[in-house]
């Protein structure tokens, strides 16, 4: 098999590392966790020690710490193997191992002194430095492991907070920094991003991203059937090679569908989607990414999004929607898509360029639906007023007034139902009062007026009724992403 070349965490030059060191360096993860537990029962045998029914305990006291010790030493070392496979932050490397060495030599002054002096207050101080050892060490390992930010999901790595700007008009997005690149930092960066490099890449740094890592390059721009990216990405998630891991959250179809446009339309780090191709099989995907949002590039549930909140989906499960069905959506250009993984259940997006006819064999299935800008009015109300499974609609700035809400009165399960920029009024909207499961109405930019909204209030008591501008210009000087540093001052 011959040797495998690897770099020292801190000189980047090459390391020779046989293959069975490598083997056993990748057991790191697992006797980490080892010192880890014994010297946290080891203190809190102490503590219990400390107490005169358990007293019997403080002979096991050192025994534990020893073990702890001795278990830390071997940690150390299949550390110090994978560090120099040059996956990992030389910096974050450099202080979680010493901090780890730290620990261990500590760890074995800690149980000297308790075997010599017993346990009085000077052990007690030095058990609470252990603890913190521990703590910061255990810290720094799972920053390495997961990212910087794991203990925040709505950070990036480095500290840094990230705020998606609303997509108020998907043509006018730019395509990777407003699409693509929120879709790579929420599945792809905690492994290919600042802090980590396995395999060698990273995908934070557009020219890292092109560059691609130790196995060559992984993007080739203009063929995403060609590209290593997207084989990996389409392989079965028990496949060995498929990524992210089978352990990981895995993008959804939307996600995959988007990377696969943007690499085939030339993986462009600066143009709009307008200056783009849209084959129809994806222009539901870019329409269902337009809205409100906030992390992943997806809904978040904001006003807007037509996203399907997790508390509403249903609880029990369903048949499965006829796929024949499915892909007659998809051939036009709707997008659909499960709510979950493993779930019967499906969220769709329309453009103008769709027969809404198409979603009636999937209407028991699907409970959300989006068709924001979609150019439909009141005629195509009397289609979706069929789909009784809804529990999420979003009808922004289409032509619906209220004679399209009188067809929607049969949606008995919906909660949430987006009215921004249609042309409806307070006596429209006032006859969904018979929607008894209905929560939220989104109404600004329409024709009610201020007045009207407390007889609305009275009408509908029980529905939140939103007038707040969700439709807000984005200006020249706005970015895809507003970043905060933590902690700055």
């Amino acid at each position: 098999m011959g040797d495998q070349r690897l770099y020292d965490a801190y000189s980047q030059k090459p390391i020779r590392m046989s293959p069975f060191l490598t083997f056993i360096g990748h057991f790191h993860p697992v006797l980490v966790h080892l010192p880890i537990g014994l010297i946290l029962g080891a203190l809190l045998l102490q503590f219990l020690a400390s107490r005169a029914a358990y007293a019997p305990l403080r002979p096991a006291v050192p025994v534990v710490l020893l073990a702890g010790a001795f278990s830390g030493v071997l940690s150390c070392c299949t550390g110090w193997i994978l560090s120099t496979s040059g996956e990992y932050d030389a910096t974050l490397v450099g202080w979680h191992q010493w901090m780890a060495i730290g620990l261990t030599f500590f760890c074995f002054y800690v149980w000297s002194r308790a075997r010599q002096k017993g346990f009085d207050r000077v052990q007690t101080i030095l058990s609470i430095l252990l603890l913190v050892l521990v703590i910061v060490t255990g810290h720094l390992g799972g920053s390495l492991t997961h990212g910087s930010d794991y203990l925040s999901p709505g950070s990036t790595p480095g500290g840094v907070a990230e705020v998606d700007s609303p997509i108020l008009d998907v043509q006018k997005a730019r395509a990777y920094a407003e699409i693509v690149r929120p879709i790579l930092r929420d599945n792809c960066y905690s492994c290919h991003g600042a802090t980590r490099q396995k395999g060698g890449l990273r995908l934070d740094d557009t020219a890292a991203l092109l560059r691609g890592g130790k196995d060559g390059v992984v993007l080739l721009p203009g063929r995403g059937g060609a590209s290593e990216m997207m084989k990996r990405l389409l392989l079965p998630v028990n496949e060995e090679h498929h990524m992210p891991p089978r352990e990981k959250k895995q993008l959804n179809e939307r996600q995959i569908l988007l990377l696969h446009w943007w690499v085939d339309q030339g993986a462009d780090f600066s143009r709009r989607v307008a200056e783009l191709g849209q084959p129809d099989s994806v222009r539901g995907a870019l329409l269902s990414v337009q809205g409100v949002r906030g992390r992943a590039g997806g809904a978040s549930g904001a006003a807007g999004s037509g996203a399907i909140a997790a508390g509403d989906v249903p609880a029990g499960e369903v048949d499965a929607a006829d796929e024949k069905a499915l892909e007659a959506l998809r051939a036009k250009g709707g997008m659909v898509m499960a709510v979950a993984r493993g779930s019967h259940w499906l969220e769709a997006s329309s453009s103008s360029s769709v027969d809404l006819r198409l979603l009636l064999p999937v209407r028991k299935q699907l409970i959300s639906l989006k068709l924001g800008q979609a150019g439909v009015g009141d005629s195509a109300m009397a289609v979706i007023g069929q789909c009784d499974s809804l529990r999420s609609l979003d009808l922004a700035g289409t032509r619906v007034g209220d004679a399209g809400l009188e067809a929607l009165k049969e949606l008995t399960e919906l909660r949430v139902l987006n009215l921004v920029g249609t042309g409806v009024s307070a006596a429209g909207v006032e006859g969904l009062k018979g929607l008894t499961k209905l929560r939220t109405i989104y109404l600004y930019r329409t024709k009610v007026k201020g007045d009207d909204l407390s007889l609305l209030r009275k009408a509908l008591p029980k529905v939140g009724i939103d007038t707040g501008g969700y439709s807000m210009p984005v200006l020249v000087t706005d970015t895809a992403v507003v970043r905060q540093k933590i902690g700055r001052k």
